[in-house]
């Protein structure tokens, strides 16, 4: 009895825990319950606030799109506002006084204002006032061209009027000087007169000769006194023409680079023109020289001088970049020097001929040493010991105008020598050997001898020596006798 007792008393107690599980579990059930019912409540209220997030959202774009437009109208106002605002200082500082307004380092700043001013007032001709405002920056504009205009010509003057002819160095580093403090005037005066301000291309023009003036006024004085300088310091023609060439090309290169170094080009129809005017002065001093010059050898050490000084493009030779533009009256000037020179050199080679092998006239002398040389010539070395003096002559002459002239005129020149001294041997040089051993048994024989031996001896003087320059061949021999003209 004891036993079932323990049982239902075990029973009983695990039915009250279960009665107690139970009671939690509807607690918990309940709660669970209000949990959900307070998140449906909740999810309501989100949504209702999302809505009108939605709403707020919606309106604030509406209203930054009115405030982006608001302050877009007012950033054109305000830009009106300083574009009309600005003509009163800007007119004021163009017309201030003093020779140094250019010199202020807001004088470029104001003129790029009136620039930016003028062009916002032309795209926005519907303005009130907009013909009023555009002719009052226009005339801004016009008067800081003319302060450019006249300060650079100020400069220049005063670079003029204290030119120093004696050194060159001294002069180029005044000038140079110059260049640091208007470089960035005339670089805006540049640019503008490329553009379609027709009134900064006529100051531009007005300075660019204000400019070219001054160069004017001391290369007038230095080029001629260095050109006659360095003529003292030669006899020799060839080498004075070689200094002259050398000086003039250094002359139009440094006024390439100082012009650049002013107005930021090394090009124009201006400087062309004063390039010219310093060629001139050479082309005027070499001209009569080589046009009163008689001898062959020297004419031809004149075109080959001028040579050397060619054109670079035309010599086969690598053109330095923009040195065409700086030397173009240069290469111009010599170029037509050396049209003249090698033009002088023909006529007085074809005088040349005339006279001294064409002309030529055997002495008794002459005859009996040709005679002695045909009796003991030696076909291995038909020159030993004595030539005919027009072979002889043949050979100099080619020697001098290989490579001088064109090599279509050098070929009939060669041609035209040749025939005469042929004509001489076969004519005057037979005949005066003939007659010069009248009686002997062996006359006719000799003359024909003297005739062959000279003729081959005249084809190997007609081929000029095979020594290169500048890409031309030019004869290397000299014809030693003292031969008049």
């Amino acid at each position: 009895g004891r036993l079932a007792a323990d049982q239902d008393a075990e029973s009983l107690a695990f039915a009250s825990h279960l009665h107690t599980r139970l009671d939690e579990c509807t607690r918990m059930e309940e709660t669970v319950n209000k949990v959900e019912a307070a998140l449906d409540t909740l999810r309501g209220d989100y949504e209702r606030v999302g809505e009108r997030t939605g709403g707020v959202r919606m309106a604030c774009g509406v209203l930054q799109t009115r405030q982006g437009r608001l302050a877009q109208m007012a950033g054109e106002i305000n830009e009106r506002l300083d574009v009309y605002g600005s003509l009163g200082p800007i007119t004021q500082f163009f017309n201030a006084p003093g020779d140094s307004v250019c010199m202020d380092p807001e004088f470029l700043p104001s003129l790029e204002r009136a620039e930016r001013a003028l062009e916002f007032i032309e795209a926005h001709k519907d303005a009130r006032d907009s013909e009023l405002y555009a002719m009052r920056f226009a005339q801004c504009r016009s008067r800081a061209l003319t302060l450019i205009k006249m300060h650079a010509q100020r400069e220049f003057r005063r670079l003029g009027a204290q030119s120093n002819t004696n050194s060159a160095s001294s002069e180029h580093v005044r000038v140079r000087a110059a260049a640091t403090r208007l470089r960035p005037l005339l670089m805006a005066l540049q640019q503008r007169g490329t553009e379609i301000h027709t009134n900064a291309v006529q100051v531009l023009a007005d300075v660019e000769a204000s400019y070219f003036q001054m160069r004017r006024i001391w290369l007038h004085a230095h080029v001629p006194q260095s050109l006659q300088s360095i003529e003292k310091e030669h006899t020799d023609e060839a080498a004075v023409l070689r200094d002259w060439c050398a000086f003039v090309m250094g002359v139009c290169a440094d006024e390439g680079r100082l012009y650049a170094e002013f107005f930021g080009i090394s090009s124009g129809k201006g400087l062309r023109a004063h390039e010219d005017m310093v060629m001139h002065v050479f082309y005027e001093q070499v001209r009569p020289r080589i046009i009163r010059e008689a001898q062959v050898d020297v004419l031809a050490a004149l075109c080959l001088t001028l040579l050397a000084y060619q054109r670079p493009n035309e010599s086969n030779e690598p053109v330095e970049p923009g040195e065409p533009g700086e030397l173009e009256a240069f290469y111009a000037v010599v170029g037509a020097v050396l049209e003249d020179a090698q033009q002088r050199l023909a006529f007085r080679a074809q005088a040349f001929v005339r006279g001294e092998i064409t002309g030529y006239r055997m002495s008794a002398d002459d005859a009996q040493a040709a005679v002695q040389w045909i009796r003991s010539v030696d076909s291995d070395d038909l020159a030993d010991h004595w030539e005919y003096p027009p072979v002889q002559r043949l050979r100099w002459l080619v020697a001098q105008i290989s490579g001088c002239v064109d090599t279509e005129v050098q070929h009939g020149l060669t041609d035209e020598a040749l025939a005469a001294c042929k004509q001489s041997i076969a004519t005057h040089g037979a005949r005066t050997v003939r007659d010069s051993v009248r009686g002997d048994a062996d006359a006719e024989q000799l003359a024909h001898q003297f005739v062959t031996c000279s003729m081959t001896l005249a084809d190997q003087a007609a081929e000029p020596d095979q020594t290169h320059y500048g890409g031309l061949n030019t004869g290397s021999a000299r014809f030693s006798c003292d031969l008049p003209v």
